[in-house]
Formats: structure tokens, sequence, C-alpha cells
């Protein structure tokens, strides 16, 4: 069992972020395969998997599972952003191109004007694709017999079988997942097209209406458990059982699987068992190993291409990559070559909350060393951390880092 002190002595902090990366990459795997093994906390105690949710901790500050993100609900108009310019000005020995401003080059072309361009991230993620975490061995509902039980304080409540979900007028709802360990080393970050019904629909389906209670208990059949504040119904909840118009898969938490918009997937539980209405705050799987109750997504900024050390030709480079803050919507993306001034990155994809923005940048490369950054602002105001190094790795409370990667142009 790796020890986070063991990786921590002797080290700096970066070498500490890229070994903990190492590990979420692992965590948050984009295979199919069974349970991401999870590091343990800081006092050496172990984290099991990130079960029917995302969750994971090592990258960064965390580890990996896959879970959900949001309702599509639009923000109401954009705030003006302060444009901080720190660095502006570039070190005696650093490279900054002639012309670095972000320009869009028209696709199509017969003959691509790229040196360098990796595979564009794509909008809405394949199933196959999709980033996977689980605490836990994946379980195998029988569906004979799987219900989705609703209980208020204990007691029944109402339940659907799979067949009784599948019959009722479904909506579809495109929303991103984020694991909360991921980072820089172990992009976990995945957006597809999800279909259910929010949670207070699904009970009126039955005639039921939504118990008052202060707090939801979430229980899943991997023995992953989660809470929640019922003000989240509020979001709302929804409870989806298609994705990308195929049966959720079993990986994603076949036969229904929760979304909760605004938070980390830890808190979107996957496989779900039942859904209790309570009165006191309950600490789930990852909750009791430390990590955070609340689980907000913070405002952070990847770099998909070109990857950290990568060696490049010369000539012109689409620097490609996402950002993300849950319901806060992406209001612009800034690059910066080698520490000089930031610049606006054209944003490709913005659909506004609890969806990425994709975004790129086009950059002329010399030969030489280039350090090539890019941060976040969300419509609120708020903004990724400058260090791209992101969050303390042990804070247990996900990535916020303006991304940083160094590659060698031959």
């Amino acid at each position: 069992m790796v020890k986070i002190k063991d990786i921590v002595q002797g080290r700096t902090r970066r070498q500490v972020l890229v070994a903990l990366g190492g590990l979420a990459a692992v965590a948050c795997d984009t295979g199919s395969g069974g349970a991401a093994a999870v590091p343990p906390k800081p006092d050496g105690s172990a984290s099991g998997d990130l079960g029917a949710s995302d969750a994971s901790a090592a990258s960064d500050g965390a580890l990996a599972v896959d879970t959900g993100s949001v309702d599509s609900q639009t923000a109401e108009g954009t705030s003006t952003l302060d444009t901080q310019t720190a660095d502006t000005t570039p070190a005696p020995d650093a490279q900054t191109p002639a012309d670095a401003t972000a320009t869009d080059t028209a696709a199509g072309d017969a003959a691509s004007p790229y040196a360098n361009e990796g595979v564009a991230l794509t909008p809405i993620t394949s199933n196959g694709d999709h980033y996977i975490t689980s605490c836990c061995p994946v379980p195998k509902p029988d569906v004979a017999t799987w219900k989705l039980q609703f209980l208020d304080r204990g007691k029944p409540l109402a339940s659907f079988t799979l067949a009784e979900l599948e019959a009722l007028p479904a909506l579809d709802r495109e929303h991103t997942l984020e694991c909360i360990g991921t980072g820089p080393g172990g992009q976990a970050i995945s957006n597809a097209i999800w279909r259910g019904l929010p949670l207070e629909k699904l009970l009126a389906a039955k005639g039921v209406a939504l118990p008052k209670a202060p707090y939801l208990k979430i229980t899943a059949l991997d023995a992953f458990s989660t809470g929640l504040p019922g003000s989240d119904l509020s979001k709302p909840l929804w409870i989806v059982w298609r994705m990308n118009g195929d049966p959720l898969p079993t990986d994603h938490g076949y036969p229904a699987r929760m979304l909760v918009p605004g938070r980390y997937g830890m808190k979107n539980p996957k496989w779900l068992s039942t859904i209790d209405f309570v009165d006191e705050p309950y600490l789930g799987y990852w909750e009791k190993l430390g990590w955070s109750d609340a689980a907000p997504y913070l405002p952070n900024a990847f770099i998909a291409y070109p990857g950290d050390k990568a060696i490049l030709k010369t000539g012109l480079t689409r620097v490609q990559g996402s950002a993300y803050a849950g319901s806060d919507p992406i209001a612009k993306v800034d690059v910066r070559i080698n520490g000089g001034a930031w610049q606006p990155a054209v944003l490709d994809y913005q659909k506004g909350p609890d969806v990425w923005t994709l975004w790129h940048y086009d950059l002329p490369l010399t030969t030489g060393a280039w350090t090539i950054q890019a941060r976040c602002t969300t419509q609120s105001g708020k903004a990724s951390d400058l260090n791209p190094e992101g969050s303390d790795p042990f804070a247990f409370e996900g990535y916020d880092g303006s991304m940083q990667v160094s590659v060698t142009v031959a």
C-alpha cells in the first residue's frame, strides 16, 4: 500500500504533485475496467475506491471516481470580469512569439496549417471514453428484482423498477462530471447526454409529493453512500437511466444513478438503491475518510494538448483544453506564454451551467523551450488559482489550478 507520507518525504511540492498525479491517473481511469484503487489519507488510513460516485484523491489533492454534474439551468447575463495581467513583461530570456494572440483557424482546409495538433476533445464524450471511478467492486444488479426505493425517515414512500423508469416520459440533460481527485496528471472529466427526470417529477409520476426534510441519505448497491442537503432538490437533482441514448452502462451506474448539480462526482452516486429523506446530516463513504462533505466544484482549467514535457516541431501549434466550474459557467479562458501577458483563448464549446467549456489557442513556435499556462474565469468572477499546481494536494477538496505545461521545440 503506497502511503502519501512516503511520497512527500524528501520531495519538492511539484515532485509530490507529479507523483500524486500519476496515482490519480490510475484512479480516474477512462477505460472500462473494475474499481480503481484509492491512495490513503495523509494519516496513512486507507481510503477505498470511490464507489457509486466520483471520488478520488491523488493528483493535486484527491483520488478518483466517476460521477455526475448538473441540470442545465441557464445563468442570466455575463458579469464584467477583471482581467488579471500578472507578470505582463516576459522574463529577459523568455521567448514570446511575435503574434501569440489566439487565432481561430477554419476547419476543413485541405492541408492542415498546424505543425502540432492533438486530437481535439469532443463536446460529448462517448460511453467508452467517459472516465470511470468507483469505490468498491462493480455490482451486478438483478434487474428482475432491483427497485429504486424512496423512504421518508426510513419508512417506505415509493419505489420504481427499471421497467417503470423506462416507461416514463423522460428528458435529456447534458451534464459534465469531474472527479474530485482529478488534476493535470489525470484529467478525469467527461461530458454526456443523460436521460431521466428530476427527482421531484419522478415522485410526482406516482402521485407522491417531496417530503419536507432537511437532508437526504443516499445508498448504492456497491456499499457506497453519501448525504446531501435537502436544498439541493431545487437545483434539481436528477435520476437518470440512459447515457448518450443507450441504457446506462454497468460501469456508470446501471440501472440508475444520480446527477447532482454543482458538486464533484463523489456526491453523484451510481447504482442507486435507496434515497431516504432524513432529519440529520449524513456523512457517507468518502466523507468519513476526510473528503469534503460539500464538495463544490472549483474553477479549473486543463491543457489537454500538448502534454507536459512534449517534444514538438517548429510551426503553428494548436493548444487545446477544457475549463469547468460546475453550475458557475465559464466566461473566459486565458493563456500566457513564458510568463508573458495573458491572452484570450477561443471558446469552441460553451453551453452554460453544468457543462464544460472547450477552448483552443493557436501558437507559432520556434526552436527552444516554452512554457504554456491556461487559466479560467467564471461568470460570477471566480478564477482558477494562478498556481499551476492547484490547491493543496492534501486538502481533499478538488483541483483549482491554472494548468501549466513545458514543451521543447526541436
